[in-house]
């Protein structure tokens, strides 16, 4: 049960991580508007789509989020960081009980050091397609995954 809460905690802040990515973009947006000089309002555009995609993929995934969440029970994983492996905020993780590692798109620097202090994530999954959901205790952080292969 106290799991089960927590990653409720998780998903609303989840949501709300992406509505900030979100309306952040767009907010950037409305100014590169204001200032109404064509040549700069082209060339923001991949910016607020780059702004805005870890929003909009939380939303996208949501569904299969909910249906992992619902289909498989958390279960703790001891894990460690893949050394050069990290491109932006993106981290591949070692599972010590598995020949895969695991791929999440999005762990940012607070997630980084709490699972490198801990050394343990709690997943969801990974379903026939390798997806998971994977979230922190202590810090309310749930974001979807991928087992990859070494």
């Amino acid at each position: 049960m106290i799991i089960e809460n927590w990653s409720d905690t998780c998903l609303v802040r989840a949501d709300r991580r992406a509505v900030g990515h979100i309306f952040f973009a767009v907010a950037v947006f409305g100014v590169v508007l204001m200032i109404d000089w064509l040549w700069l309002t082209v060339l923001a555009v991949p910016v607020v789509l780059e702004l805005a995609a870890p929003g909009l993929r939380h939303f996208i995934t949501r569904r299969g989020t909910l249906h992992l969440i619902e289909q498989f029970p958390f279960r703790p994983v001891s894990v460690s960081f893949v050394a050069g492996r990290r491109i932006g905020r993106q981290a591949y993780l070692k599972a010590h009980d598995s020949e895969k590692n695991l791929r999440l798109p999005e762990l940012p620097e607070r997630a980084r050091v709490l699972v490198r202090h801990t050394g343990r994530i709690w997943i969801a999954g990974p379903d026939e397609r390798g997806r998971l959901v994977a979230m922190t205790r202590g810090l309310a952080f749930l974001t979807r995954g991928r087992v990859v292969d070494r």
